[in-house]
Order: structure tokens, then C-alpha cells, then sequence
């Protein structure tokens, strides 16, 4: 399980240092693609293929949406592996797409990894802390 919140450092290759606490689940290969909300998502190689698995079960071909999200999650999706240091690397395109430059915040989230630009993560923080009571709320009828 992917836990906590970490702040890095981006190389001038674009590489991104992966908080070591999360490197042996990402060992056997992992994906980085766009995320929702501007960040990027990282998921280990077998959690990709159950969302995979999901997705392709469950959105309809002849739903706009399900193609727009597809198209999000897939069209920017990058197989690869860490490594020697821990490093991962991140494209100039989803660099751009997150807004991450030198620093980024790395967000564990139960099966993935979210990777955040220093200032949406904040906004992000500041959006949790005024709605999170408001948000848990809504979800109270799952139960948790």
C-alpha cells in the first residue's frame, strides 16, 4: 500500500527520485501517465493491468466520456522501469501537463502514486482542509 507524502527533486533530465519507500513496489516495472485534477499517476506494472482490465470492461466504446477518459489515462502513458538511483523518468510532456519543474510532491494513494506540482499541491491541501468534512459527508453512504 502506497502511503504519505514526500517532497522531491526533478534532475535535468527529467528524472524524478522516487521516495524509497516506494520503490520496491514499483521493482517489476511501472507506468506514469496523466492524472486527473493536473498530477501525474504512477502505478506499479500489475495495478495497471487490473485498471487496464477495468476500464476496458466497463467503459462502453459508444460513451463520449469513456473515450475522452481513456484517451486521458492511455494516450500519455509511459511503461518503464526505476533506475539504479530510484529515478523515474517523466517526459516533457506530462511535465508540462502536471506543471512540474524542479520539485514535485509525491502522494501515495492506497495501489498508486500521485505526483503533484509544489503549488497545486497546496491547493489541493488548502481545498482538503476547507471541504473535507463536506466531502466525507456525501461518501458517508459507502459505509467507511
Amino acid at each position: 500500500m502506497f502511503l504519505g507524502e514526500f517532497h522531491c527533486t526533478t534532475d535535468g533530465n527529467g528524472r524524478l527520485t522516487i521516495p524509497i519507500e516506494f520503490r520496491a513496489k514499483l521493482a517489476e516495472g511501472l507506468i506514469v501517465t496523466r492524472g486527473i485534477e493536473r498530477c501525474l499517476f504512477v502505478y506499479p506494472a500489475e495495478e495497471w493491468r487490473k485498471l487496464a482490465k477495468r476500464m476496458q470492461f466497463r467503459l462502453p466504446l459508444t460513451s463520449r466520456d469513456a473515450r475522452a477518459f481513456a484517451r486521458l489515462i492511455f494516450a500519455g502513458a509511459l511503461v518503464c522501469v526505476l533506475d539504479e538511483q530510484g529515478r523515474v523518468p517523466l517526459p516533457n510532456n506530462l511535465r508540462q501537463y502536471a506543471g512540474i519543474e524542479d520539485e514535485a510532491i509525491v502522494v501515495g494513494l492506497y495501489t498508486h502514486l500521485e505526483i503533484w506540482s509544489p503549488r497545486r499541491w497546496q491547493e489541493i491541501v488548502a481545498q482538503m482542509a476547507k471541504e473535507g468534512a463536506a466531502v466525507a459527508e456525501s461518501l458517508s453512504h459507502l459505509g467507511i
